[in-house]
């Protein structure tokens, strides 16, 4: 009879064996839940960042145990759909005139209002006088760009779709985490007591702060530059100003997001309105200058209250968070930050 292989006499190979088997586990575990990575990661700031209200909720609705979480989700999927829907239905809206719009341009009437201001004017007089004498025009240009034009409608759709399936999913996932998210914790805290020791745990709760301070810390900053905007719209002339600053208030969730709006606006107040020069000017300094600068400040400031962490540290991770996993980096970016800081500040009161 063939004599069975015992343990004992390789063990070396089994644990390379044992640790393969491991690696190729894991790779196909992510595989399989990579397209839905983004999702949970959102269903989880958006559960962290609401929890105490959730926790209100479930104490006016305590059962059935499918209720409270299921109303919660609701009400956040109704706030989603208030402030994301606006905006690609405006997107659409400007990607069908903008042909129009840049075909009636006129560039003539735009270089009077520019030639009065004091010292760019004549630099920009003259570029514009070059641009009115080339014969390529605006019109031929957009003919020559079509397909460019046709492009971004479809990649601005396609960004339309995607968010709604990733908002879907992400709804579906807060609902989970309302629901067993109290359980999924315990269960991740005695895990991380075997692997490194009754402080480890802390860890999460470091993460819990940081995470919903910076979403509260959109929320204040938004309001913050939909106000500051607003004052702005209305000391400049601009058209609807009370509807601009809302606009700016949305768009303020997203990082450098106002820009995109006073921008356009002082360039119509320059261009278009009749009012002085200084009016779109003064409006675009105000913007640069004080409504862009909140954001840089007001949201390091409030996440570094919570997780009394150096805000110099926090603006780095607000940054390199979101130039490494776009805007969903304005949480995962200062949590890791507050993780490291708390990891040095162990490790250096135990050595």
């Amino acid at each position: 009879m063939t004599e069975l292989v015992k343990p004992e006499k390789y063990p070396a190979a089994l644990k390379i064996l044992s640790a393969l088997l491991l690696l190729a586990f894991m790779a196909a575990l992510w595989l399989i839940v990579r397209p839905f990575v983004t999702p949970l990661l959102w269903a989880v700031i958006l559960a962290t960042s609401t929890w105490p209200a959730f926790i209100r909720v479930r104490h006016m609705l305590p059962s059935p145990a499918y209720v409270a979480p299921l109303f919660t989700t609701v009400v956040l999927g109704i706030i989603l759909l208030l402030v994301m829907v606006p905006l690609p239905l405006q997107l659409a809206s400007e990607v069908a005139q903008l042909r129009t719009h840049l075909a009636q341009f006129d560039l003539a009437s735009l270089r009077e209002s520019l030639a009065t201001v004091p010292g760019i004017g004549p630099f920009v007089t003259r570029m514009i006088d070059k641009a009115l004498t080339d014969p390529v025009d605006i019109n031929t240009l957009l003919s020559e760009h079509q397909r460019a034009l046709l492009s971004f409608a479809t990649a601005a759709a396609r960004g339309v779709l995607s968010t709604a399936v990733i908002t879907l999913a992400t709804l579906i996932g807060s609902y989970c985490l309302f629901r067993h998210g109290e359980t999924l914790i315990n269960q991740l805290r005695q895990i991380l007591e075997r692997i490194g020791g009754e402080s480890i745990p802390k860890l999460l709760d470091t993460v819990n702060v940081t995470v919903r301070g910076a979403a509260y810390s959109v929320i204040a900053t938004a309001v913050a530059q939909g106000v500051l905007a607003g004052i702005g719209y209305l000391i400049a002339g601009a058209p609807v100003p009370v509807l601009l600053a809302l606009v700016t208030m949305i768009i303020s969730v997203i990082p450098f997001g106002p820009p995109f709006i006073y921008l356009p606006v002082a360039a119509y107040l320059l261009s278009a309105s009749g009012l002085p020069w200084y009016h779109g000017v003064g409006l675009g300094i105000w913007g640069v200058v004080v409504v862009s600068t909140v954001d840089n400040l007001l949201r390091p400031l409030f996440i570094s209250q919570t997780t009394k962490v150096s805000p110099i540290l926090v603006f780095i991770g607000v940054l390199g968070g979101i130039a490494a996993f776009g805007f969903i980096g304005v949480f995962i970016g200062p949590a890791l930050i507050a993780v490291a800081h708390w990891l040095w500040v162990d490790f250096s009161r135990s050595a």
